[in-house]
C-alpha cells in the first residue's frame, strides 16, 4: 500500500473525510457553497372571543432570525439576521380563519435556524364603538423557538400564530388596565 507523504494529499484526504462524515444532508454542501436562499415569515391569528372588539392593532418594529448554532459558517456564525427594519402595523383580527399576511421576507444565509424574534412597539385595542385603549406591552421582544432549514437558492416559508385572545389581558393591580403579552406560536 503506497502512503501519503506530501502535505497537500493528507489534507485532500482529511477534508474528503470530514465531508463524508457530516452526512447527506445537504446541510454541509448549502455552508461550503455559502450560497442563500429566501425565507418568508407569515402572521396569523387563531378565531378568539373579543365580542365587543373591532380591532387589536400591533406595531412590529423587527423580525429576527437566529442560524441554529454551529449551521453558519464563519465570519459570523450564530449571528442573528435581521428581515424588517421598519415598523408596520398589523390588526390581529383580520387574520383569523386560515388569513395570513406577510410580516416579513429576506435572503438569508442557507442552513438551519432555531428561533425568531418579533420586536413590539406599539398596541391598540379598538372597540366596536369607536373608542380605543393603549395597551401597555410586556415585553416588546418575543422569541419563538422553531427550527426550520433554508436550501440553497429555495424559498422557505414560516408562518406565526399571534394569538390575540390569549395576548390581551387585564390587569387590576395597574392603573393601565389593559396589558399585551405577546402570546406567539409557530403554525406547522
Amino acid at each position: 500500500m503506497r502512503q501519503l507523504t506530501s502535505p497537500c494529499q493528507m489534507a485532500a484526504v482529511a477534508l474528503t473525510a470530514l465531508l463524508l462524515g457530516c452526512g447527506g444532508d445537504g446541510a454541509v454542501a448549502a455552508r461550503v457553497e455559502g450560497g442563500t436562499g429566501t425565507i418568508n415569515v407569515h402572521l396569523t391569528d387563531a378565531p378568539i372571543d373579543l365580542s365587543t372588539v373591532q380591532s387589536v392593532d400591533v406595531t412590529i418594529t423587527g423580525v429576527i432570525v437566529y442560524p441554529a448554532e454551529g449551521s453558519m459558517p464563519d465570519p459570523a456564525p450564530g449571528s442573528p439576521i435581521s428581515l424588517m427594519t421598519h415598523p408596520e402595523t398589523f390588526n390581529l383580527l383580520s387574520l383569523t380563519g386560515g388569513a395570513t399576511t406577510l410580516l416579513a421576507s429576506g435572503e438569508v444565509p442557507a442552513g438551519s435556524y432555531s428561533r425568531i424574534r418579533l420586536e413590539v412597539s406599539d398596541a391598540v385595542l379598538t372597540y366596536k364603538d369607536g373608542t380605543t385603549q393603549p395597551l401597555k406591552i410586556e415585553p416588546e421582544k418575543v422569541d419563538v423557538p422553531i427550527a426550520f432549514d433554508v436550501g440553497v437558492d429555495e424559498q422557505s416559508q414560516v408562518t406565526l400564530d399571534f394569538d390575540a385572545g390569549a395576548s390581551v389581558k387585564v390587569n387590576e393591580t395597574s392603573s393601565e388596565k389593559l396589558i399585551l403579552r405577546p402570546v406567539v406560536t409557530p403554525v406547522f
